[in-house]
């Protein structure tokens, strides 16, 4: 029993540590701001297109350390801390369904940031100078697949959040209630 409050406890102390990070989103525009975008995008091409690939870059670099931050939540602290309460023959049924669903969510990701990098990568390739409006277009099709991502994103801290609040739970539990 000592063993698994310590797997508790060792949990809710990783998880208060580890720190989510916070997708931003894209800004969404009205039909009637488009006309205007597609003159600004004609006079600033070059410093978009600039701006374009440092975003591209910095969201890469997020992407692997995000990506491996929510792959060791679920590999290494989920998966085990699940187990060992199986092993004990505690009951954990609301830990895994969480655990599912966030590893879910987190294929989700994955999945949606490869979507995000194609198209980011085709609004790379495009010109803003030859074809304005081809791409604007591209350009919404990359916000688009942005926000995807930042639904994602809070989709697992709301997941994250239930956890640990279920451990919270399954700790007081064992200890008699009380809130330590």
């Amino acid at each position: 029993m000592k063993k698994v409050t310590f797997y508790l406890a060792s949990f809710l102390i990783a998880s208060s540590l580890l720190v989510t990070p916070r997708a931003v989103e894209a800004q969404s525009v009205d039909a009637t701001a488009d006309s205007e975008i597609i003159k600004t995008l004609e006079r600033n091409c070059s410093s978009v297109r600039v701006t374009i690939k440092n975003i591209h870059t910095n969201d890469a670099l997020t992407r692997v350390n995000v990506g491996q931050r929510y792959n060791s939540i679920s590999t290494k602290l989920m998966a085990r801390l699940n187990g060992r309460l199986a092993i004990n023959k505690l009951d954990s049924s609301k830990l895994v369904n969480i655990t599912n669903e966030f590893e879910s969510t987190r294929l989700k990701f994955n999945s949606n940031y490869n979507d995000y990098d194609t198209a980011m990568t085709d609004l790379q390739r495009a010109n803003c100078s030859n074809n304005v409006a081809d791409y604007y277009q591209k350009l919404t099709v990359a916000r688009e697949a942005r926000n995807k991502l930042s639904e994602d994103v809070k989709i697992l801290d709301e997941l994250l959040v239930r956890y640990k609040e279920e451990v919270q739970a399954i700790k007081n539990s064992l200890s008699g209630g009380s809130n330590e």
